[in-house]
């Protein structure tokens, strides 16, 4: 299971990067803490569907382009 949460992690920060938006500004756009983003995104917090969904609304993308491949 840590294999497929650090690999939504990863594809979250490539896909918000390649947008150039920061961590701060993904996290304000989608109502989430810092701190909370921060862990998600290295991986060390599972997320819930209900943020995955979130965090792909504000990135403009479908879910399954953050869980492609896995």
């Amino acid at each position: 299971m840590q294999d497929i949460q650090l690999a939504v992690a990863e594809r979250i920060k490539e896909i918000r990067k390649s947008k150039g938006i920061t961590q701060d500004q993904l996290a304000d756009m989608a109502g989430l803490n810092r701190t909370h983003l921060y862990r998600l995104e290295s991986g060390k917090q599972s997320m819930t569907l209900r943020t995955l969904k979130l965090i792909a609304d504000t990135l403009d993308v479908r879910v399954r382009e953050l869980v492609k491949d896995l």
